[in-house]
């Protein structure tokens, strides 16, 4: 049997497809491009904005073109708050939505010998306890684990919390025990991601514990050198958060940090739980414990009722901020959001044109960013293409062979690719 997966949306997606993946591989099945003829097509999907719906319905149409005969299983968020859509599109005869994905083989077994032309929707109900996928290999030598799922924010445009329910945490043992099998594996970094990676630990009834001990018990195993960290909210990073990062030697020295807008007025409307100063204040504290650290955040551009001035304001604070790097989304309306409520949206060309200025603004402070850093020494894990990652996100070219970790001083810089003199040969780790 044959199968083909896809993934639309977020790392976490990607990482449950690579986690569903494993487990048709395991089953004893081929899988195949999605291109290709196959006997099952999972399409795992994203409802983060209304491009995402549409992909996804498009990524299920070119399932079903690609061949009419087959059974194509819609899983993630859009499959979660729109089953009944999602399970009228042709070709769908599975929907998993973001819960029962660990029996995605056998429902897909059963589905398959029932021989049933009629879609089987499976209850929406969201899931109260960790789904326990392994880690996701993505490389030789980088690791990516999932030890956090679900939100409890509600912000005003976010449909996310609607989608993957409850806060869910991955228990400390887990953990320890995944990333043991990882370094014995021979992994060198582990990227630990969640959907609200800073709320770790707060469902754990009876145990005390924060991210920070998710991360103590990834940093354990000695064959692990690097820990990297997925999106964090602000208001995570107190003192005492940033100085016991600084004090972990594998952390890996870039963080992102979920920003969306610049405006206090704004960040109210969004129902964030942050001003632009306590924002800032959260830089500061992690480049006065890290100042080599990298920054980097997310925006939405044309917010409900955002003004001129206060997309004005937004251009001001990422420039005092400083970012490494910016994502930059035009906001789009997620129906069941508060933001339905409010009123005042803007045009879509408003919202573009706000998006491309906060886009070249990226630009610059990513080029700024990366020519502060010539000079500088990192080390970088070299990947199969003869170039890697430094600690701090800068791509490297080393010509080093994948799985070394190299230190270099940093030279040069041919576009966002940086390169380097090597400073030591007996610097090289292998795998």
């Amino acid at each position: 049997m044959k199968a083909a997966l896809t993934t639309l949306g977020c790392k976490v997606n990607h990482y449950e497809t690579e986690a569903m993946r494993e487990l048709f591989l395991a089953d004893g099945w081929t899988i195949v491009d999605f291109s290709d003829a196959a006997d099952v097509y999972v399409v795992n999907t994203c409802t983060v904005t209304q491009t995402s719906d549409t992909k996804s319905r498009q990524m299920i149409a070119r399932a079903h073109r690609a061949n009419p005969g087959a059974l194509v299983v819609a899983v993630g968020c859009y499959a979660q708050v729109s089953p009944e859509t999602v399970a009228a599109l042709d070709g769908v005869g599975l929907v998993l939505g973001t819960s029962g994905r660990r029996e995605i083989v056998s429902r897909v077994r059963e589905v398959l010998a029932a021989r049933k032309a009629e879609t089987r929707v499976l209850p929406a109900a969201q899931q109260r306890e960790f789904e326990p996928f392994s880690a996701v290999r993505d490389s030789r030598t980088r690791a990516t684990l999932k030890i956090q799922d679900g939100c409890v924010n509600f912000c005003s445009y976010c449909i996310i919390p609607y989608a993957r329910g409850p806060l869910r945490s991955r228990p400390l043992d887990e953990i320890s025990r995944e990333v043991s099998l990882l370094a014995n594996e021979g992994y060198r970094e582990i990227v630990l991601t969640g959907i609200h990676l800073a709320s770790y630990g707060r469902d754990l009834a009876g145990q005390s514990v924060t991210l920070l001990d998710a991360i103590h018990a990834a940093s354990e195993p000695a064959g692990i050198a690097r820990i990297r960290l997925g999106s964090l909210e602000p208001l995570f990073v107190t003192q005492a958060v940033a100085e016991a990062l600084s004090k972990n030697p594998k952390i890996c020295r870039q963080f992102h940090l979920s920003l969306q807008s610049g405006s206090d007025a704004v960040l109210r409307r969004m129902n964030r739980r942050y001003t632009s100063e306590e924002y800032l204040r959260a830089v500061e504290l992690l480049r006065e414990a890290m100042p080599d650290c990298a920054v980097t955040t997310d925006v939405i551009a044309g917010f409900c009722g955002e003004t001129e001035e206060e997309h004005r304001e937004t251009l001001a604070f990422c420039e005092r901020a400083a970012f490494a790097r910016m994502h930059v989304f035009p906001f789009s309306l997620r129906k069941g959001t508060r933001a339905e409520t409010l009123g005042d949206h803007l045009t879509k060309s408003v919202k573009d044109a706000r998006a491309k200025e906060l886009i070249a603004l990226g630009k610059r402070l990513t080029e700024r960013y990366l020519q502060s850093q010539i000079g500088s020494v990192v080390e970088v894990l070299a990947e199969s293409d003869g170039a890697g990652y430094s600690g701090n996100y800068i791509r490297v070219s080393t010509g080093a062979p994948e799985g070394e970790i190299i230190r270099l001083r940093l030279t040069g810089l041919d576009g966002e690719t940086a390169c380097g003199e090597r400073l030591n040969e007996k610097s090289f780790i292998s795998v």
